[in-house]
C-alpha cells in the first residue's frame, strides 16, 4: 500500500447547502412581513441620518460664544443633559433645543 496516495472522500448527494425548500415559500409575503416587523431601526440607518448630538464646538457657534464659555456652560448646567462619553462631551439636540427656544 502506498502512503502517498489518499482516498477519494465520499461524492456530495447535493451541492445545494442553502436549503432552496426555506426560501422558496409559498406565500413570499410571509417572510416579508416577518422580516419588516422584526427589523430594528436605528436612526443612522437612512441615507441622511439625524443629528441626535451636539458637540460642544457645535453649541458655541449657535450660542456665538467662545469655546471656553460652551465648555464652563455645560459643566455648570442642569437646564439641559449632557452626556460625557469617553474624553467628548455630547449634548443630546432635543434637549438642547427645547432649552435654547425656552430662553429665546
Amino acid at each position: 500500500m502506498n502512503n502517498n496516495q489518499f482516498t477519494v472522500p465520499e461524492t456530495v448527494k447535493s451541492s445545494d447547502y442553502t436549503n432552496k425548500h426555506l426560501s422558496n415559500d409559498s406565500n413570499p409575503t410571509t417572510m416579508e412581513a416577518v422580516t419588516q416587523t422584526n427589523a430594528v431601526k436605528s436612526p443612522t440607518d437612512s441615507p441622511k441620518a439625524r443629528i441626535l448630538v451636539y458637540t460642544v464646538e457645535e453649541v458655541a457657534q449657535m450660542l456665538a460664544i467662545s469655546l471656553r464659555s460652551a465648555y464652563n456652560l455645560c459643566n455648570s448646567t442642569t437646564e439641559f443633559r449632557v452626556l460625557r462619553v469617553g474624553g467628548s462631551i455630547r449634548i443630546p439636540k432635543d434637549g438642547f433645543d427645547a432649552w435654547l427656544y425656552r430662553a429665546a
